[in-house]
């Protein structure tokens, strides 16, 4: 306990969970690869001839039919062409927030001119893009890699012009992760000091806003704006459980939709930062929560959706909206409820006999589908837990303890589905 309550490894902690926590416009895999293509920009001074992308299987999965913000048009080169034509790389994953119908139409003349050639490759991490892009006068190359807005290094004609490698730092923390237990996790969350945390209020504000203008979204999934409709016609009830379904269905739709919607990312994914922040704060409003409370509950959700990415990875063939950070939101759920430790571990037990094995068949209009489910059935199993109605231990792949649980889920990600991501992008290729 004396590691845990050091000043320097809090303050390791909590910029981990920011960094993991920044504002994002569209679809984190597409906006990815706009963020390699917009790194070229500055060394490019000649006609572009040709674009060339190179993606990770789980990054090609993630950004084949999701679409991107503001064009109505989805598909990885066209996210590549607005990148190194438009994108600005300075603001991260908002790189496509100035990208008007002039640049669109520019990006689509080259894909129809097939100056763009895109390719999945294997054995390279989760999150890696490669982009080279081919002008009348020099090669720039750009290699994204580890994390969705990381710039590993840049190359122009052979020569390397900027680096910036993580690998120690990446292990470094997912070390530091693999060694603390829920308890820790719940003691750290509980001690930072709150002016720390400001980022977290930043997040529950645009992500509520993003629900909120999701009600309003009749295009796309339209599933939050139809679950709100029934709800006023009686067929669902007025409770936290529906509410929490609605308004994460609600933000994803808008998200996945093409809305131009900035939203806060949890571990780096758009998605779970909605699934992780909305169900919480549906429940914080519904029990009349103090906000101190409220954000320290997000962050805890934070540090368990980052501890079990710790062991699954960033990117896995499981969706990561169910068995992190719906696990997350679960156990902030049930700590802002005044749950032991032991409830609160419990909650993400039963999660996790719950949704293990919704799989991850890339990202959609139709992930608001998995959202919704994964936002109410945390809050359901944080009440649960709550009257001591907790999965019982040693039974399928719950362990005797949460952790165990959480390393099962790591083995289970790792190498009982080593094939399924392959099989899902051999689907998806034939539509």
């Amino acid at each position: 306990m004396v590691l845990i309550l050091d000043n320097k490894f809090i303050a390791t902690l909590v910029k981990m969970i920011k960094q993991d926590s920044t504002p994002a416009l569209g679809c984190t895999e597409p906006i990815a690869v706009a963020l390699a293509g917009a790194a070229t920009r500055d060394y490019i001074t000649d006609t572009i001839k040709s674009i060339e992308v190179l993606v990770s299987k789980n990054i090609f999965k993630n950004g084949k039919f999701v679409l991107i913000p503001n064009t109505n048009r989805w598909g990885l080169d066209l996210a590549a062409a607005l990148g190194v034509l438009g994108g600005d790389r300075k603001y991260g994953l908002m790189v496509l927030k100035d990208i008007d119908d002039k640049i669109i139409e520019e990006a689509q003349k080259m894909i129809e001119a097939n100056k763009i050639k895109l390719e999945y490759i294997g054995d390279v991490p989760e999150v890696f893009v490669n982009v080279v892009v081919t002008t009348n006068s020099e090669k720039i190359e750009v290699v994204l890699k580890d994390n969705h807005e990381h710039i590993e290094q840049i190359k122009v004609n052979g020569e390397l012009v900027f680096e910036d490698r993580i690998e120690d730092e990446d292990k470094k923390v997912c070390n530091i992760l693999n060694g603390l237990t829920f308890k820790e996790i719940r003691r750290i969350s509980e001690i930072i000091p709150i002016e720390q945390l400001e980022f977290i209020k930043a997040g529950i504000q645009m992500n509520k806003k993003a629900a909120e203008e999701g009600l309003n979204w009749d295009r796309g999934a339209k599933i939050g704006y139809t679950l709100k409709r029934l709800e006023e016609r009686g067929i669902l009830s007025n409770n936290a459980p529906t509410q929490a379904r609605i308004l994460t269905a609600a933000a994803a739709d808008i998200r996945m939709g093409g809305g131009n919607c900035p939203i806060m990312t949890s571990g780096g994914s758009g998605n779970q930062g909605i699934g992780v922040v909305l169900p919480i704060v549906v429940v914080a409003e519904e029990e009349g929560i103090e906000e101190d409370k409220l954000i320290r509950a997000i962050f805890f959700a934070h540090m368990i959706n980052r501890y079990v990415k710790a062991y699954t990875g960033k990117l896995s063939a499981m969706c990561g909206c169910a068995i992190a950070a719906g696990i997350g939101a679960s156990g902030g759920i049930t700590w802002l409820l005044g749950g032991k430790d032991f409830q609160i571990e419990g909650a993400c037990q039963n999660m996790l006999a719950n949704l293990t094995g919704m799989i991850c068949d890339g990202a959609k209009e139709t992930c608001s589908f998995k959202l919704a489910t994964s936002a109410e059935v945390a809050v359901i199993s944080a009440y649960l837990a709550m009257e001591n109605v907790i999965a019982k231990p040693n039974t399928g792949i719950i362990g005797n303890t949460i952790e165990d649980t959480i390393k099962n889920l790591g083995i289970l990600s790792k190498e009982g589905l080593p094939y399924m991501d392959s099989a899902i992008i051999k689907i998806l290729e034939d539509i």
